[in-house]
């Protein structure tokens, strides 16, 4: 009877140890390097002290995703645990996932260790299940260039996308890069109205939103590199939990994605065929000389004008030179630019304006003025001339001695026009001038003077020790330079209001100059809960204090997220309201 109960109580002890389940489930126990593998560990009793094994050979891509269940059937209690990793290998061959530890009423168990047969890179790669998105396969950035072998000075367009799965989503990101177009030209194209918009990648369907446009004008020839924007993008990766309706929770996983360096490859304008005349227009122009009248007095002036209009290179290229007679006076030309630039480059119009007067009477011409330029599209060079050009000048004509009038033209030698008189001409007009000398010295003047001096010396020492010891008042400097700062950046910021980016960077050097000047806080300092405490302390009201901190947020926001002319100005209009009130409500 006694070794009966001794075989009994071995029985439910060794059944008791045999409920406890601890199991590793792979997804797939073959996968290619370039795709992610699901693996799930399970226990079927509340477990404590889970310890991961150290994933040798793998990357940890999402992870670990905790799911508790537990379920009454039939008055049987049964209970589910589990911990879900994605994991990205590093490197082919077989690769083994070790043993994972947990305790349970004192006593350890271990999983068995799970072999992955890892292969090389597939075309399409798969996902870790059908459920589980990792954060590398659902978001791209990517840099799209118009023309990766551009002649010299034409024109590239480079647009930045950032492409997210349907079954994911971004919560924000940081720029920790920003391209850099060195032996470029370039303008970024200021896009207001980013929309999210439905596109393809890599063949699959993906959103994508346009971060960033320039345009470029290569001023080099040969193999010229664009530095890559990178970021750091918080992306929502769905789990295999699941709400009350079947939804899957999401955890947020950050990933930094760059749109990698791009090589572009420049080619010299052709030397066949180049005019000499060619300055270095590259694009599409017409060409137009013209001056305002052709008939005046003599020394009068009139504007002469050598215009281009079109597209390409406009703010770059050299225009020619108006010829003239030398017999004409010519000064230094204005330049008159009126183009603009957008995501195709520049189109618009340049013009010198020559303001040229005739000394004497005669007819002059201007001869013709040859203009030149290269068409990237058409690969050639184009020639245009403008017509001659007469004037008519009414006046005297030069003369020298023993010489007739001459008409000038475009290849006489100047004539030089010497005075040979050699008497001046006898003045019929005075200025005498009083040679009698007065001293200033025991005047009026002078003691008046001297009075003077020594009642504004004491004032002038007043004023001079009161600097001083304002220069030396180091913390006192700082909060007058900031609260100067915080108006100023203020009122830059109105200015900017059509402006996004401008406007929020304004408003937030205004807020934390106002920060420094009221509280003395510096910027490393400036969290909101320090700020709010702060506040709180010198005696701001809770209303007062939690705008300042919404206008806050909204400056971090606003480098997200577009916001439309009415939010800013209703932000401006927000941030005088509520500097104002802390300034009347804050304990001096």
């Amino acid at each position: 009877m006694k070794n009966l109960i001794y075989v009994v109580i071995f029985l439910v002890s060794s059944l008791s140890l045999a409920q406890v389940d601890f199991t590793a489930e792979a997804s797939r126990d073959k996968i290619a390097i370039n795709e992610r593998l699901r693996i799930e560990f399970k226990m079927n009793v509340d477990g404590d002290n889970f310890t991961p094994p150290n994933f040798i050979g793998f990357q940890v891509v999402a992870g670990p995703s905790q799911s508790v269940s537990q379920s009454w059937i039939n008055g049987v209690s049964s209970m589910s645990k589990s911990y879900t990793y994605v994991l990205k290998p590093n490197k082919t061959g077989k690769l083994t996932v070790q043993q994972a530890v947990m305790t349970f009423d004192g006593n350890e168990y271990k999983t068995i260790p799970q072999v992955i047969n890892v292969t090389g890179a597939v075309e399409t790669p798969k996902g870790p299940d059908d459920q589980s998105i990792s954060a590398d396969d659902s978001v791209y950035l990517v840099a799209e260039v118009s023309n990766s072998n551009p002649y010299l000075n034409e024109a590239i367009r480079v647009v930045y996308k950032i492409y997210v799965s349907n079954q994911t989503g971004i919560t924000g990101w940081n720029e920790l890069d920003s391209p850099k177009y060195r032996d470029f030209w370039s303008q970024n194209i200021d896009n207001r109205n980013r929309q999210v918009q439905n596109g393809t990648y890599l063949g699959q369907p993906y959103r994508y939103l346009v971060l960033r446009e320039a345009v470029l004008y290569p001023q080099k020839t040969g193999i010229l590199e664009i530095e890559p924007l990178t970021l750091d993008v918080q992306v929502q990766v769905p789990t295999n939990r699941r709400d009350f309706f079947g939804r899957p929770y999401t955890t947020t996983v950050s990933k930094t994605v760059s749109a990698g360096k791009r090589e572009i490859t420049v080619k010299n304008l052709p030397a066949l065929g180049r005019p000499a005349s060619f300055t270095g227009a590259v694009g599409d122009f017409d060409f137009k000389v013209e001056t305002d009248r052709a008939q005046l007095d003599a020394g009068e002036s009139l504007t002469a004008s050598i215009s281009v209009s079109g597209s390409g290179n406009l703010k770059l290229m050299a225009l020619p030179k108006l010829k003239a007679p030398q017999s004409l006076e010519v000064y230094d030309p204005e330049r008159k630019n009126n183009v603009t630039t957008n995501i195709y480059g520049m189109r618009g119009s340049i013009a010198d304006s020559y303001t040229v007067v005739p000394q004497y009477g005669g007819k002059y011409v201007i001869p013709p003025v040859e203009f030149s330029y290269f068409d990237p599209t058409k690969e050639q060079y184009f020639i245009k001339n403008s017509a001659e050009m007469l004037l008519m000048v009414d006046g005297d004509a030069p003369t020298t001695a023993g010489a007739n009038p001459v008409a000038s033209t475009a290849d006489e030698t100047r004539n030089v026009i010497e005075n040979n008189a050699q008497f001046a001409f006898i003045k019929t007009e005075t200025q005498l001038e009083n040679q009698t000398k007065t001293y200033f010295f025991n005047t009026l003047t002078y003691w008046s003077v001297l009075g003077g001096i020594f009642l504004i010396l004491p004032l002038v020492l007043l004023f001079r020790g009161q600097q001083e010891k304002r220069h030396s008042d180091v913390v006192g400097n700082r909060i007058r330079t900031a609260n100067k700062l915080s108006k100023k950046y203020l009122s830059t910021a109105k200015k900017n209001l059509g402006n996004h980016e401008l406007f929020y960077i304004s408003l937030e050097k205004s807020l934390h100059n106002y920060l420094k000047s009221k509280l003395r806080m510096q910027t490393a300092e400036m969290s909101k809960d320090k700020v709010t405490a702060l506040l709180a302390e010198r005696g701001a009201m809770e209303g007062a204090r939690k705008e300042f901190i919404e206008l806050l947020a909204s400056c971090e926001f606003a480098r997200f997220t577009p916001s439309s002319e009415a939010s800013m100005k209703e932000d401006y209009e927000k941030a005088g309201r509520v500097l104002n009130d802390i300034d009347k409500q804050i304990k001096k």
